[in-house]
């Protein structure tokens, strides 16, 4: 059944800058710029003055020399001082030198390139990434892999010794995030020694992430002990030998309950390619974060919570405002929700292979009516769900929710999907 749904102008100006974001393909949005003279300014202003452009640089330097027009080009280039770019890919990354002159020679007032994200995965032994401050690099991807590592330095090229430095950290000042990830290998488990990391990364750092590689027990206790950097937000990668009492024992020795730097922390499981196997009682490690004030979020898809007792700790952390739990924990979470009303967001996180979940343990779970159920007794303090999108497909969530809106109570005002583009809702 196809659905026509008309904007008026002013709601259409309002999700522009939604559709741009969500957006890649240069084609489409000049062609939403060309819906009307409004809306090309907007876009116009968007690209040239705030917007991170989803477009690798050599692509705008071709668009600009294919279009002579300059009153006609969508992004007024000789206009801007800074341009943000969304990521810069390990290409990117080998021609810095090249596109540096290149834009230089379009942008005439040009002083600055930011990447939103990059690469660094091999070529670390160039000595000048930022080409005399001229990139700046917010977000850095550590990827490593048997052929290869990440080395420093020619010393560390010839050494097998897998103790690495990472002292090509401190060529890149001013970022904000590291995310690591690795490749899976028998022999990355020699890869322990991150100390590296904390060491030479810039005092600007306040996020770090595993994506995959395992987290290192004692690298843990060192990012909630750093002072400079002084580290926000920790994702955490635990796998099957990490039991709770374990995971309890590493945060009490890291003394979580006295960082006051901290406000986001996620326990995932290490290897998201199978069914994991989740540790199912969080009670103790939860009891280790009764004193932290400054945490906010906290992420639990490291346990598969079946009782909602098992969550009673979190009361007594009333900084905590924000959950994150996996499918299989969602209707223990729910119901920790309406006992713990300093809770105001539940998000339901689920594995990079989805697929996981069309069969065995949550697909014999009644998703719905934990749902239903507990919009008609709710008595929580949520104000946002936000699930996977999976959960988009395989059960017709928005339709189920539009039909019990009048159950439904209305402090929850945002119901949404992960990587599924919604607005705002609003079900009262």
């Amino acid at each position: 059944m196809e659905i026509n749904i008309k904007l008026n102008s002013l709601i259409f100006n309002e999700i522009l800058p939604y559709l741009l974001y969500n957006n890649n393909n240069y084609k489409r949005i000049l062609e939403l710029s060309l819906i009307s003279k409004q809306s090309f300014q907007i876009i116009q202003n968007l690209l040239t003055h705030k917007h991170i452009l989803k477009l690798d640089p050599n692509d705008l330097i071709n668009l600009i020399k294919e279009n002579n027009k300059y009153e006609l080009f969508l992004i007024k280039y000789k206009e801007l001082e800074i341009i943000h770019f969304d990521h810069c890919n390990e290409f990117s990354k080998r021609i810095l030198k090249k596109i540096k002159s290149r834009l230089l020679e379009q942008c005439e007032q040009l002083k600055k390139v930011i990447f939103n994200r990059a690469t660094v995965g091999y070529d670390t032994l160039d000595e000048n990434p930022t080409y005399d401050n001229f990139y700046e690099f917010r977000g850095l991807d550590l990827f490593w892999y048997t052929e290869v590592l990440p080395w420093s330095n020619e010393a560390e090229l010839i050494d097998d010794s897998f103790i690495f430095s990472f002292e090509f950290l401190s060529r890149y000042p001013n970022s904000k995030k590291i995310s690591i990830s690795t490749s899976y290998s028998d022999v990355l488990k020699y890869l322990e020694c991150l100390d590296g990391i904390l060491r030479n990364c810039c005092s600007t750092v306040e996020a770090i992430k595993f994506d995959f590689h395992n987290t290192p027990h004692d690298f843990v206790g060192k990012v909630i002990n750093s002072k400079s950097p002084a580290i926000k937000s920790f994702t955490v990668r635990l796998a099957n030998d990490d039991t709770s009492k374990l995971v309890a024992n590493l945060f009490r020795e890291s003394e979580i309950s006295k960082n006051n730097t901290l406000k986001v922390l996620k326990l995932k499981y290490c290897e998201e390619f199978s069914i994991p196997h989740l540790n199912q009682e969080p009670t103790e490690f939860l009891e280790t974060l009764i004193g932290n004030q400054t945490l906010e979020t906290l992420g639990l898809k490291l346990f598969d919570v079946s009782n909602s007792e098992k969550l009673s700790p979190l009361i007594q952390v009333p900084n905590i405002t924000t959950l994150i739990c996996s499918l299989y924990s969602f209707e223990a979470f729910l119901l920790h929700c309406n006992e713990n009303h300093n809770i105001t967001t539940l998000k339901v996180g689920c594995y990079s292979h989805q697929s996981n979940y069309h069969n065995g343990y949550f697909e014999d779970k009644d998703f719905t009516n934990v749902l239903l159920n507990f919009f008609k007794n709710n008595k929580s303090s949520l104000n946002s769900i936000i699930f996977p999108e999976i959960l988009y497909k395989l059960y017709n969530l928005k339709e189920i929710i539009k039909k019990e809106r009048n159950n439904i109570n209305n402090n929850i005002k945002n119901i949404t999907f992960k990587k599924v583009f919604i607005l705002s809702k609003k079900y009262k």
